[in-house]
């Protein structure tokens, strides 16, 4: 049934990241559904840094491009945002960029995806 919601983890709680580096999830076949709607919370960002969330899609998992409403976005701590990226390819996955002297961060995104209409 189209509009219908399916259950999303893509980072389940509390997934925590440590150092200056670009963490990926692993792609996930996203064909049947038309946008995700995801919410995304962060704590505080240990040491001296920033961190950035873009949705991410791509045709063949090795060219990955930012979806429609998809980032990048830089969460504040403690709080926690919805986003809706569109999925307009096959593959789907979420980029956090963790950057800085010594940082680590502890976050989570759960959410849905929307069945594509027929």
């Amino acid at each position: 049934m189209a509009g219908e919601l399916t259950p999303l983890v893509l980072l389940p709680r509390y997934t925590t990241y440590t150092g200056a580096h670009d963490f990926t999830t692993i792609g996930m076949e996203v064909t049947d559904y038309s946008k995700a709607i995801v919410n995304f919370w962060r704590g505080d960002l240990a040491g001296a840094g920033t961190i950035s969330v873009t949705f991410q899609e791509s045709t063949d998992q090795n060219t990955w491009s930012t979806c429609s409403s998809g980032g990048p976005n830089s969460p504040t701590a403690d709080t926690e945002f919805q986003y809706a990226p569109e999925l307009n390819k096959r593959w789907f996955r979420i980029k956090v960029s963790v950057t800085g002297t010594d940082p680590y961060v502890t976050c989570w995104a759960i959410g849905f995806l929307e069945l594509r209409e027929a």
